[in-house]
This record gives structure tokens, C-alpha cells and sequence, in this order.
């Protein structure tokens, strides 16, 4: 990341609200990530002492911009204005437009025999700030009959949707709602060094993450189809699943409520499994400014190359989530949330995402202890500080 340019790296962040552009922040945090259901940000700057009263954002839509490029499509949920001796301050904190979707509840439909894209729309519907939905998956599944509860929340209602074709939801940076998936076909971004004797080094910090606890040795999937006329005798669904690379001893069963067939129980199957493996594995790299060393703003949904001399790390992972930052104490940063490449959402385009997952790499994702297990190499014993 040698960008030569002195904070704040020439990045000019404004906050866009009724064609008034609102800039120099003494404070900023903007955070967007797949895995979450709505992205946020949190604004703060001073105000002028003269300046007795402030307009009302709230409730109001606004483009979060930074370098003219829009990185977030949002409603103001928060205004606080405080006052004390010698200072005065305004902070702007709000969500992206899947906070609505995740307050309201979901209308009462039957999506069976919609496309997924077709109930997507019919759900978000109701929001004349949605201006879009979009498919991004090889497939247009028809939908069975899959039970929308009252009290349900419209993005809750999305979510089983989607995830019962093996899909996920989320939101573009300039509003659009995506029902589908990665396809994993774009070359990475950067490059990211941690050593101690590369030139190459552009990293603040680094953390690796191991974590067993949503992964299990063995998972029976149990569901039972929807009663038809004659056909009442094909009810029980069942599919298991043994992970190879976990030695620990940890079944569990899952019951899916939902499944029209075998095929639809390991649709969803496959999208809890892929799901439970990226919290197997989380690197989360803190970089310097916003922008790679070619100047492109980090945004999730980019694949990146990291090599880390101490773990052994030298693989491309996929972006998962990224926080802009400014603060008096740190200044200009982004903090990278990197997932395994190919493993998140792998059915919405399979061959292209198979193909990252067979890429060759050094330590690209969950250790695999049953290959580890046979190996004679001695174990590292933990340094006494």
C-alpha cells in the first residue's frame, strides 16, 4: 500500500442528503459486509459556535461518496447534536437501505411457483427507495411453497428465500437489491504482504482466527416435503454430511422446514455447510487509506492475494467486509474481513466457484486436522512471554 500521498491520502468522503454535500469530518466509520444484514455508518464533525440550530436528517436517504465514487445508499436513522463548553459537535449515524427491510414486517404472500427474483421483487415492493432488484446467479429457481410467518421481517422473509435455492441477499453500494452470489471470476485487487524482510510489507496489523464452534464432524439434514395428493409417502427427506478435515468428535441435526425434494434439502444443506465453514476461518488486516496501490476503493465482493511469512499464509481470499475509519488516534484506515475464496454462496455460479476452490495456496482456509494429524513433524509449543 505505498501511497506516497500524506494523510489523509487526498480521499474526499461526503455525505449526500437532498443534493446538499456535507464533507471535512473530524470522524467517520462506514462499515459494509455480506455476512451482515444491513451496513452502517457514523459520522462526526464540529459545527461552527455562531451555528445555533441544525436542519433534521433524520429519516431522510443520503449517499455516502467517497473520491465521487458512491460507496453506500442509506437513511439517516440518528442525528445528535450536543453542546458543551467550547465545542460544538453534530453526529449523522444510519444504516444502508436493508435497514428498512430489516425493521419492517414482511407482507403475507404465497412466493410457490414464483421465480426467486420474482418474490424478491414482490417483497421489497413497498419501498419506493429500492429502485432495483437484480439476479446475480446462473438460475432463476422456481420457488415451492416456503411458509412466510407473521411477525416475520421483510429481510428475514428474503433471506429464507433466497437461502432455499441456495442464494443470499444484499445490497449494492448505489441501492440495488441482489438476490444470488459471487461468481469469483475477477483477478485480485492487490496484494498484501506481512514479513518482516519483503519490500513488499503494506499491512498495520493482522489477525488469524481459527474457530471450531459452528463447524461439526457430522451434520443429518432431516426435511419433510410438502403433502401432495398421491404422493403422501414422501414425506421424509433425509441427506448427511461428514466433514473429512474435522477430527473432533461434534454431530448435530438439522431440520429444514422447507424442502419440496432431496435436491432442495441439499440446496440448503449446502448453504448452512458453506456457511459454518467461512466462520471456520476470518483473516482481518488493517491497511492504510481506502484505496489499493492502484488507487480502486475497497469494496466487498473483491478477491485479494495475502501472504503472511509467519503463518505460511500465500493464497487469494475472498473480501468479505470492510470498515473505513478516521479517528484523531489513528488516522485514515481500512479494516479487511477476508473469507476462504469460493467457499460463500458456491451455487450461484458453481463451476467458477469450484474452480477458486481448487486453486493452489498456502493455508487458504479451515485447517484440515485430519491431514495435519498424520503428519510427523513435530508441533510449534506457544512462546512464553
Amino acid at each position: 500500500m505505498s501511497n506516497k500521498t500524506p494523510y489523509p491520502y487526498g480521499n474526499t468522503v461526503v455525505v449526500r442528503i437532498g443534493g446538499k454535500e456535507h464533507k471535512d469530518w473530524q470522524s467517520y466509520d462506514i462499515d459494509s459486509d455480506f455476512l451482515i444484514p444491513a451496513d452502517a455508518f457514523n459520522f462526526e464533525t464540529g459545527l461552527a459556535m455562531a451555528q445555533t440550530s441544525v436542519e433534521d436528517y433524520s429519516g431522510d436517504q443520503c449517499e455516502v461518496v467517497i473520491n465521487d465514487q458512491v460507496v453506500m445508499t442509506g437513511i439517516i436513522g440518528n442525528q445528535v447534536k450536543t453542546v458543551s463548553k467550547g465545542n460544538r459537535q453534530i453526529t449523522l449515524s444510519g444504516r444502508d437501505l436493508a435497514g428498512l427491510l430489516v425493521d419492517c414486517s414482511a407482507p403475507q404472500i404465497n412466493v410457490k411457483g414464483m421465480t426467486v427474483l420474482a418474490a424478491a421483487k414482490k417483497l421489497a415492493a413497498g419501498w419506493t427507495q429500492i429502485k432495483s432488484v437484480v439476479l446475480k446467479s446462473e438460475k432463476n429457481p422456481t420457488l415451492d411453497k416456503i411458509d412466510i410467518e407473521p411477525g416475520e421481517t421483510v429481510w428475514q422473509a428474503l433471506t429464507k428465500v433466497a437461502n432455499s435455492v441456495g442464494l443470499h441477499p444484499w445490497f449494492e453500494p448505489n441501492g440495488t437489491l441482489v438476490i444470488g452470489g459471487p461468481d469469483y471470476s475477477s483477478k485480485p485487487v492487490a496484494t498484501l504482504c506481512h514479513s518482516r524482510t519483503d519490500t513488499r510489507h503494506n499491512i498495520q496489523s493482522i489477525q488469524v482466527e481459527h474457530d471450531t464452534e459452528s463447524r461439526f464432524s457430522e451434520v443429518t439434514f432431516l426435511g419433510q416435503s410438502h403433502g401432495r395428493a398421491g404422493n403422501s409417502s414422501k414425506h421424509d427427506l433425509k441427506w448427511v454430511y461428514k466433514d473429512p478435515t474435522m477430527t473432533l468428535h461434534k454431530p448435530k441435526t438439522v431440520v429444514v422446514s422447507d424442502a419440496e425434494n432431496l435436491d432442495a434439502l441439499q440446496k440448503q444443506a449446502k448453504k448452512m455447510l458453506s456457511d459454518w465453514k467461512l466462520d471456520g476461518f476470518t483473516l482481518t488486516i488493517t491497511v492504510p487509506d481506502h484505496k489499493t496501490q492502484d488507487g480502486v476503493l475497497w469494496q466487498p465482493g473483491q478477491r485479494v492475494h495475502v501472504i503472511d511469512e509467519e503463518e505460511g499464509i500465500d493464497a487469494i481470499f475472498f473480501l468479505m467486509g470492510r470498515r473505513f475509519m478516521l479517528s484523531r488516534y489513528d488516522g485514515t484506515t481500512t479494516e479487511l474481513r477476508l473469507k476462504e475464496d469460493g467457499v460463500w454462496v458456491p451455487d450461484a455460479y458453481a463451476e467458477k466457484s469450484e474452480k477458486a476452490r481448487k486453486r493452489k495456496g498456502k493455508k487458504k482456509g479451515v485447517t484440515n486436522k485430519a491431514k495435519t494429524s498424520k503428519s510427523k513433524k513435530a508441533p510449534t509449543e506457544l512462546a512464553t512471554i
